[in-house]
């Protein structure tokens, strides 16, 4: 059983396919996991749709398909106001498809116990649960990560950064996460080190973003952007090829999923969280 300190408060979200208002007979069809804490949002809908249409034959089964590419989008447009998209989804979403009340839970791994709740409630799938193909699924094992290597909640260690300070005022664009290592060389370093996770494959105009809030960034100091990334691009895969060149060539240092154990123990050797115990 996880240590009680390692639990994180999370609320879950089911989503109910209601064909018949009137009738208030549904199915489960997904569920929404949500930590405040960590500005995560993710979720996770079914792929098997034979009870859909024994339930309901007049289904709609392209609209229940797309749900989970749907949704997908729409977390990463809303991921600025992640609480006010939920809010919203309560609020308007009250015919074909409706959300339950929130319901608390605590986890040490939020994508484990979605795929757990998703089981639970809404049913077995056809395909394996999605990979971390998404930037908030990459985001989520990166700060897995760095919760292992002690580093997540240290002081030094800066969360969801605006970039308006480098930028312009009003700038929407926030950083994920960064620090200024504490010595180089033995003598005090003062030298910026920004993170963000995105998706090759999905995020090509996040890569233009991120080279281009980066140019802004050093045209005032020096820094360097780590991306972490799901994996390094087939030779096939025109739009990840694309995202990997963008950020390259703007000199972004890429570490794929693989590495990502390794980069957050780089982070806490940087940091010197444990300097004073060794």
């Amino acid at each position: 059983m996880a240590e009680a300190n390692s639990l994180k408060a999370c609320t879950y979200f089911l989503v109910r396919y209601v064909p018949d208002t009137a009738r208030e007979e549904f199915l489960n069809v997904g569920l929404f996991l949500h930590n405040a804490e960590e500005q995560f949002l993710d979720c996770l809908f079914a792929d098997d749709f034979r009870r859909f249409k024994r339930f309901h034959p007049q289904a709609d089964l392209r609209f229940l398909q797309e749900l989970q590419t749907y949704f997908e989008q729409q977390i990463q447009e809303h991921e600025s106001n992640l609480e006010g998209y939920l809010e919203e989804m309560q609020e308007s979403f009250s015919n074909l498809i409706q959300l339950t009340p929130p319901r608390p839970l605590l986890t040490a791994d939020p994508q484990a116990e979605m795929q757990r709740l998703f089981e639970t409630y809404v049913g077995k799938r056809l395909e394996a649960f999605p990979g971390a193909d998404t930037r908030m699924r990459i985001k989520q094992r990166l700060v897995e990560a760095l919760r292992r290597a002690l580093v997540f909640n240290e002081k030094g260690f800066e969360k969801h950064i605006p970039a308006e300070q480098w930028t312009e005022r009003g700038d929407p664009f926030h950083f994920d996460f960064g620090y200024r290592p504490r010595l180089s060389a033995g003598k005090p370093n003062g030298h910026l080190k920004l993170i963000h996770a995105l998706s090759l494959h999905r995020d090509r105009e996040l890569a233009h973003v991120l080279a281009n809030t980066l140019h802004y960034v050093r045209r005032q100091e020096p820094a360097e952007l780590t991306a972490l990334i799901e994996g390094f691009p087939a030779p096939e895969d025109k739009t990840a090829t694309l995202s990997y060149r963008l950020l390259t060539d703007a000199e972004v240092t890429l570490v794929p999923l693989s590495e990502i154990e390794a980069f957050a123990a780089s982070v806490s050797k940087e940091l010197q969280f444990h300097s004073s115990a060794s």
